[in-house]
């Protein structure tokens, strides 16, 4: 009987350690995702001031805005539902495309 309950609990440590192994392959995959993420916020910040030179304050916060507005829209309409497609439909795809 004891031998049973030592292999029981070698086995429930067994997929603790499993589990903590993928737990940590999930935290470096989100840590590459958000860094993906951060470059292409950074990628859309680098092309307003060329829209925005030499405007006034008053006009150039409404045209940063817009630019803004529209990035969202193009991120919210377009890029998360294919992505999301993506991942539904053809998900050996994503890595590659990534």
């Amino acid at each position: 009987m004891a031998s049973g309950l030592a292999a029981l609990l070698d086995d429930v440590a067994a997929i603790a350690k499993l589990a903590a192994a993928s737990l940590d392959d999930v935290t470096a995959a989100a840590g590459k995702a958000g860094s993906k993420a951060i470059g292409v916020v950074v990628d859309d910040a680098a092309v307003t001031p060329r829209y925005a030179m030499g405007f006034t304050p008053d006009r150039e916060l409404p045209i940063v805005w817009k630019i803004a507005l529209g990035s969202l829209r193009n991120k919210f309409f377009f890029l998360l539902p294919g992505a999301l497609l993506l991942s539904a439909f053809a998900p050996w795809a994503v890595t590659p495309i990534l």
